[in-house]
């Protein structure tokens, strides 16, 4: 014991000549991630662009039960996903500030009933890089821009032809303490490919504890807090994916590449079809459904949505982002349940 106490208190009261240096950096990094985020705190709330704000950290869980494909039939499919963000703030000037992160996705597939020569694609992953830059602007206006570089694909997805960038700029007003809006584009792939569409955000508080969120047409959430601590609502929104396809099950058979033809078939396997050669798949999802919310200890909360799809689409192309043939299906809508575990900037 008495070593142990001796060692405390060396670590508490170094003696004297004994430097402490080695420390400053990390106290340093600390103390600058704390200012950024107070002065997110200070700066940002009620102003148009707090909407806007990630949550330095997310992580979350998707189930959809199995359904049964149209091609090839009996076929059926499970898909679970997966993800995972990371955000840091950085103050960049009074009133510029600078968002690096790390996004994460994963979208896991299991099988049942799989017919003679099925190719099993089990898991797509997705890493991307955003990049999230904001500006206050005098008068309550503010602007914000992001870019998402990233790739996209299955187990075998590190490959240049698979770089693929996303974004959004946004243009807001804040008109009062309780309303914001903004509007401008985006580039997403949340139908499956790359679309560019026009983006209006909308940051709504009518009354006290209920709150309107939208940034459309990625989602709508309509949520009521009881004293910071349960939050209630409702929410829709769309989310998607587009994954290359690299796996050589795929690559090194018929249609991709000749193969031996067999007479039973009306195919012609000893000449090649780059045509119905899979590139890349893309899956696309639109929900709507219950909210529930719970701070475990200061911005940390644990989230959980239940609900219904109303969108659901699965699709096959080519290198040239054609459809194949018996390439497009729409998957019967079914019950989806998501929870989640998200570490939020403090309002306070």
């Amino acid at each position: 014991m008495t070593i142990a106490l001796t060692n405390f208190a060396a670590r508490r009261h170094p003696p004297q000549g004994i430097s402490t240096h080695k420390r400053t950096p990390n106290l340093r990094r600390r103390t600058a991630c704390a200012l950024s985020v107070a002065a997110l705190v200070s700066l940002l709330a009620p102003s148009s662009a707090w909407g806007q704000m990630p949550n330095l950290v997310d992580v979350s869980a998707q189930y959809v039960p199995s359904t049964t494909l149209d091609h090839p039939k009996p076929l059926k499919a499970q898909i679970a996903t997966y993800t995972a963000n990371l955000n840091v703030p950085l103050r960049l000037g009074e009133k510029t500030f600078l968002f690096p992160g790390l996004a994460y996705r994963s979208d896991a597939i299991s099988y049942s009933d799989r017919p003679p020569g099925f190719v099993d694609l089990r898991a797509f992953h997705s890493l991307e890089v955003p990049l999230l830059f904001v500006q206050l602007l005098p008068n309550g206006w503010s602007f914000s821009l992001r870019a998402s570089p990233g790739v996209a694909g299955d187990s075998h997805f590190f490959d240049t032809d698979l770089l693929r960038l996303s974004g959004s700029a946004v243009v807001s007003h804040t008109f009062s303490d309780r309303f914001a809006m903004g509007v401008g584009a985006m580039g997403t792939y949340m139908f499956g490919s790359l679309l560019p569409l026009p983006a209006v955000r909308i940051d709504w508080k009518p009354v006290d504890g209920l709150r309107l969120e939208a940034f459309a047409p990625a989602f709508v959430n309509l949520k009521y807090t009881f004293g910071d601590r349960v939050e209630i609502g409702a929410r829709a929104d769309f989310s998607g994916a587009f994954y290359g396809v690299r796996d050589d099950r795929v690559r090194n058979a018929w249609p991709c590449r000749a193969g031996a033809d067999d007479p039973a078939t009306p195919m012609n396997e000893a000449q090649a079809n780059p045509k119905q050669c899979v590139d890349h798949v893309a899956y696309s999802v639109g929900a709507a459904g219950g909210i529930l919310g719970v701070r475990i200890v200061s911005s940390l909360w644990v989230t959980a949505f239940a609900g219904h799809t109303f969108f659901r689409r699965f699709e096959r192309q080519n290198k040239d982002n054609d459809t194949l043939e018996e390439g497009e299906q729409d998957l019967p809508n079914m019950f989806i349940f998501r929870t989640g575990l998200a570490w939020r900037i403090p309002h306070s």
